[in-house]
């Protein structure tokens, strides 16, 4: 039986034990049970979010609000999990991965590896907010995100959009505020990636980048900054840029 749409949506919210995502402790990594549907359909893109650590509500923002966002945005089959096992699993499937770990299990020579053949296989990859921090993982920073961050500030501030021509920015106004962290993101070479949008200057002379492409050579890379807690989760050029992104990476 083909379960109604909207149904789906609202099962984005739900842990299989019958509680809402929102009421799992933030820093979660326990298995959620999800998975893509069972009669793959190439017209869907299969994208996987995955994202568990400290200092955000995993569970209520990043697998749960922003899979509600992608599946509402058409196109899209989601699953979402706070579980190394789960996503070492759950990846093998996936045309595009979503990560936002900053848990010690992402460091784990088995999720770097799967990450490394993800991206060598051409699927895509969006890192988001926490994911684009300096992180200890070997070879992490340099090959998936093009620098690292390493303070932030927190508040409201303006978002300017670089570049209106690529797709990762499409319908986004030239300007928008956000209530979020501000990442003091440092780029480690300017030549690997291309950014599209800054964040106003945060004890920092220049504006900061906020959402870039990657220029890898095998796969299609964004990084996204922005997404600390609900507020930013719920904003609409948030979600815009977050589905954007997801279908750039997915060539769709």
């Amino acid at each position: 039986m083909r379960l109604p749409a909207a149904f789906l949506v609202v099962l984005a919210f739900f842990h299989p034990t019958g509680h809402l995502l929102a009421e799992l402790p933030a820093n979660s990594t326990e298995p959620m049970g999800q998975s893509f549907s069972k009669t793959p359909d190439t017209k869907l893109l299969r994208v996987l979010l995955v994202g568990s650590g400290s200092s955000h509500h995993f569970p209520r923002d990043f697998l749960g609000t922003d899979a509600k966002t992608l599946k509402a945005s058409g196109g899209i089959d989601v699953a979402a999990t706070p579980n190394l096992t789960e996503a070492l699993k759950l990846i093998k499937q996936a045309d595009v991965l979503v990560f936002s770990g900053n848990h010690k299990q992402w460091g784990t020579e088995a999720w770097q590896n799967a990450l490394h053949t993800h991206a060598d296989e051409g699927r895509g990859l969006v890192m988001l907010h926490a994911a684009t921090w300096r992180h200890p993982w070997k070879g992490y920073n340099d090959r998936f995100v093009g620098g690292g961050t390493p303070s932030h500030g927190k508040g409201v501030f303006e978002v300017t959009v670089n570049d209106s021509d690529h797709a990762v920015t499409k319908e986004i106004p030239k300007n928008f505020k956000i209530t979020d962290e501000n990442y003091r993101f440092q780029l480690k070479s300017p030549d690997y990636v291309h950014v599209c949008c800054h964040n106003a200057p945060d004890k920092t002379k220049d504006p900061i980048p906020s959402v870039w492409v990657v220029k890898d050579p095998k796969t299609r890379i964004v990084c996204i900054t922005l997404g600390h807690d609900d507020k930013a989760h719920t904003n609409a050029s948030f979600k815009k840029l977050l589905t954007n992104a997801v279908k750039w990476v997915g060539k769709k």
